[in-house]
């Protein structure tokens, strides 16, 4: 099961969703059987969505918002990225959070669960385990404020793609009016 959520969250990445690439969430989010798949760019619908592997870059479940895991990665050269690469590939990750959750309705801000798989022992980063936590530390506080969601941090092995280095998922509470 844990291996098809980190394919999951990777296709999430590699999907990713740009500004030029939004489209109104009304004609993209799919609703039925209690829940509604949050859609924000056909870019997304097709490469996620209406992909092989059939899942929603989120779903609304009544008051609650649960986010697929989004990858951030080492570059697609054959080199470690470094402390400043990093950041910016968490902060693409949260970007795309920040994107899909506007399709919805919702804002980052309203995170109650954060949950983060780490690979610390990666080729592919020349940072260590604590220093990599700071950073996404460092990049969650620029887009999420206080009060701050609960936050549990996980190491593994591998994710989806290769040269994933931190999945983050969220739980978002936003009470349909």
């Amino acid at each position: 099961m844990r291996r098809i959520l980190v394919l999951v969250a990777a296709l999430v990445t590699l999907t990713g969703v740009s500004s030029a690439q939004e489209e109104k969430a009304e004609d993209l989010n799919v609703t039925g059987k209690g829940k509604t798949a949050i859609i924000a760019s056909e870019r997304q619908k097709q490469g996620i969505y209406n992909s092989k592997f059939h899942f929603s870059p989120a779903v609304r479940a009544g008051d609650t918002i649960y986010i697929s895991g989004v990858v951030a990665g080492a570059l697609p050269e054959d080199r470690p990225v470094s402390r400043e690469e990093f950041k910016a590939s968490v902060r693409r990750a949260f970007q795309n959070i920040t994107m899909t959750l506007k399709a919805g309705g919702a804002d980052i801000n309203q995170a109650v669960k954060m949950h983060t798989f780490h690979v610390f022992d990666s080729p592919w980063i020349t940072i260590g385990k604590v220093e990599q936590i700071e950073v996404v530390a460092e990049v969650k506080d620029e887009f999420i404020g206080e009060p701050y969601p609960a936050w549990t941090a996980v190491g593994t092995t591998a994710l989806f793609p290769d040269k994933g280095l931190v999945e983050i998922e969220l739980v978002i509470y936003d009470p349909e009016e």
